[in-house]
């Protein structure tokens, strides 16, 4: 398992691969060859220390290619999560020499180490746990923290510009020298977080239907008066909702509104359904042959509001293991497409139901209805063509709810024109959707 000692054991194999393959020019000693991973130090102390090859590691990246990707061959195949870390180090190569007896650094003989040292380096662009050193005692070159990984560390030469090699001496506040750049990949460091392990599969299932889905083409509220246009998506809690459109016979059928628990019904036709918006009580189905109540956060909620069919058809299934399998009957719930209506607010009373003109500055007025406030959801009474926003702090100090909301009639008397003496219809908008109906109000 790769661990957080990866990093240190790229350096560490890289030091002991170039300190046993370099090959030194006369005169050097390979007990005075030093190889560090360090900083780049000032030029008094580099030329004091002998002939040098010096790693600094400047650079980490995340490999993008193995971002998402688990290491093969460890864990389960249905493990998924947490992937390991995937580096690419980047390093910063340099040599140093010595100085001459008149104190003058001699670059020549840096120049001989940073040549052997790129040879070393080109020619083991993979390290491997094959590779051994060549100088007793024999050891593996490759750190241990490294061994019996998948990804293997590939050397390569990295061609940066010399804008950007600059720019790293310059952070360094030091005197730019030569250098060559090499990446290392890939490393990776394996998360400690416990990663999901799906549950096996003990029944390999194939589900045959010559039935088509159901199939929603339009909603819309029921008509009820003669000469009542179709197509009105407006409805109200306790108005019947249809729905054409294709496939809705089967053996069982549900209705699904919005965060509504799916209701049974039985379809008018194989192309019609009707059924009735409930308010806070589920409708007695073939599931539940008692009335539910609707908890407050299930119930339905001025503006749009989604509806779709399911369908229960008995299906011929194959099911079995790794063999040939057999063949059951099973029931398949099949989905049809979604289709929206509006829900209304419904507006019932105004109170007052008239004020004198003379008072309208100081008056207030109650509406009462269902699904008339919802706090964060922008709640409006008009009166006439007059917008009187419902905000939260009230004008008498009650709270505004469902089933009651008031609002100041001083705008009333601050519109331009003001309003005159007549006879106003009351409507009430939530959520962008007006009531249906409207109360009259009257300014005397």
């Amino acid at each position: 398992m790769s661990s957080f000692l990866a990093i240190g054991g790229v350096s560490s194999t890289l030091r002991s691969l170039l300190h046993d393959r370099m090959q030194l020019p006369t005169g050097v000693l390979r007990s005075e060859l030093r190889i560090t991973v360090n900083t780049p130090q000032e030029e008094d102390e580099d030329e004091a220390d002998g002939p040098r090859i010096n790693m600094f590691l400047y650079r980490t990246t995340e490999n993008a290619a193995l971002k998402n990707q688990m290491i093969p061959g460890e864990g389960h195949p249905s493990e998924y999560g947490h992937p390991p870390l995937s580096l690419v180090l980047h390093y910063l190569l340099t040599a140093y020499g010595a100085t001459d007896d008149n104190g003058v650094a001699d670059e020549t003989l840096a120049h001989f180490l940073m040549g052997s040292a790129m040879r070393v380096m080109h020619d083991y662009p993979v390290v491997t746990e094959a590779l051994m050193t060549v100088n007793s005692p024999a050891a593996e070159i490759l750190h241990e923290s490294l061994r019996g990984e998948h990804e293997r560390i590939k050397i390569c030469l990295d061609p940066i510009s010399l804008e950007d090699l600059s720019k790293v001496w310059t952070a360094l506040t030091r005197p730019y020298r030569l250098s060559s750049a090499y990446t290392i990949s890939v490393v990776q460091i394996e998360s400690r977080r416990i990663r999901t392990l799906a549950a096996p599969v003990l029944t390999r299932r194939i589900h045959m239907s010559v039935t088509k889905r159901p199939e929603i083409k339009q909603v819309y509220r029921t008509p009820v008066l003669p000469g009542e246009p179709i197509g009105n998506i407006n409805l109200q809690l306790g108005q019947q909702l249809t729905i054409e459109g294709a496939n809705f016979l089967a053996e069982r059928t549900w209705v699904q509104i919005g965060t509504l628990q799916p209701i049974g019904i039985t379809p008018f036709s194989d192309t019609e359904i009707r059924i009735v918006i409930p308010d806070d009580t589920y409708p007695v189905d073939f599931d539940h042959p008692l009335p539910r109540p609707i908890p407050l956060d299930e119930q339905l909620r001025p503006g749009p509001c989604n509806v779709s069919v399911l369908v229960r058809r008995p299906t011929d299934v194959v099911e079995g293991g790794l063999g040939n399998g057999v063949s059951v009957l099973d029931n398949r719930t099949q989905t049809s497409n979604h289709s929206a209506f509006l829900l209304a607010p419904e507006i019932n009373a105004v109170n007052p139901p008239n004020v004198a003109i003379g008072g309208l500055a100081g008056a207030t007025l109650t509406v009462t209805g269902r699904r008339l406030f919802e706090a964060g959801t922008k709640s409006v009474v008009l009166v006439g063509d007059v917008v009187l926003p419902v905000i939260d702090a009230d004008p008498i100090g009650d709270p505004q709810t469902d089933m009651s909301v008031h609002v100041a009639l001083s705008a009333l008397v601050n519109a331009a024109p003001p309003v005159p003496v007549g006879t106003y219809p009351v409507r009430l908008m939530v959520g962008g959707v007006q009531s249906l109906g409207n109360v009259p109000f009257q300014v005397t």
